[in-house]
């Protein structure tokens, strides 16, 4: 294991590095429409695959008490439109305003990017064991958080946020946060994700092939087949 870093001045931006967890796509050629195709529900009972196959939905409740950090636009995205976004919990009012503040300057798919670059970042198993460590303090490790991001050169509204959450004390959000904003940002762009788990890692062209049919029965313009390689389960399927 390696040694724990004395200070933070001392920590190293880590290098990135493959992890079990995998991310494949299948896009359809453009159609001839002026807007996406409906995604329509998914159920066991509707597909022939061999596994199940279920269908996650987001419903959300007002909360007014939110206030964003980030100026708000009302300049329109050239992606799929989507509802008002309305939040149950802060990490998803956190990533809709992120989100609203890269629609405002056109980067929202170089934030996207940046998104997925800091993720891996975080899974980075140097880094997750400073993470997890009961003997480093919760300052600390928000301040090695925080370093990641300033010297990363990820997008200004990703720097602005995580130094937000890090000096409010919400460390622990900040995940939480990325995986709201993915979860958006695959709804506006019209994608279909699709988490296949096995106890063994599968081919490239599994993959693909599993992305084509769960695109065949969405009629999705792009799927996302996201794998994690879990040893103690079996094969399965969650759209």
């Amino acid at each position: 294991m390696d040694a724990l870093p004395s200070s933070v001045s001392s920590f190293k931006v880590p290098a990135i590095s493959t992890t079990t967890s995998r991310e494949f796509y299948h896009v359809k050629p453009p159609i001839a429409t002026s807007h996406l195709p409906p995604h329509p529900n998914l159920s066991s009972a509707s597909t022939k695959l061999p596994n199940s196959i279920s269908n996650k939905s987001t419903s959300f409740a007002q909360n007014n008490n939110f206030i964003s950090p980030f100026p708000s636009s009302d300049q329109t995205l050239p992606l799929k439109q989507s509802p008002l976004f309305v939040h149950r919990k802060p990490a998803s009012g956190y990533a809709a305003a992120l989100t609203d503040a890269a629609r405002s300057n056109n980067s929202l798919q170089t934030l996207e990017k940046d998104i997925k670059r800091f993720a891996k970042y975080l899974r980075n198993e140097k880094l997750r064991n400073v993470m997890t460590n009961p003997s480093v303090k919760e300052k600390e490790k928000g301040q090695i958080v925080k370093e990641v991001a300033e010297k990363g050169k990820f997008h200004k509204h990703l720097v602005v946020l995580v130094k937000m959450l890090v000096e409010k004390n919400e460390l622990g959000m900040v995940g939480e946060v990325l995986e709201e904003f993915e979860r958006f940002y695959d709804e506006m762009s019209g994608t279909q994700v699709v988490l296949v788990s096995s106890m063994a890692k599968m081919e490239e062209e599994q993959l693909f092939g599993i992305a084509r049919r769960v695109q065949k029965i969405s009629g999705a313009l792009k799927v996302k087949v996201r794998h994690w390689v879990q040893a103690e389960r079996s094969l399965s399927f969650a759209v």
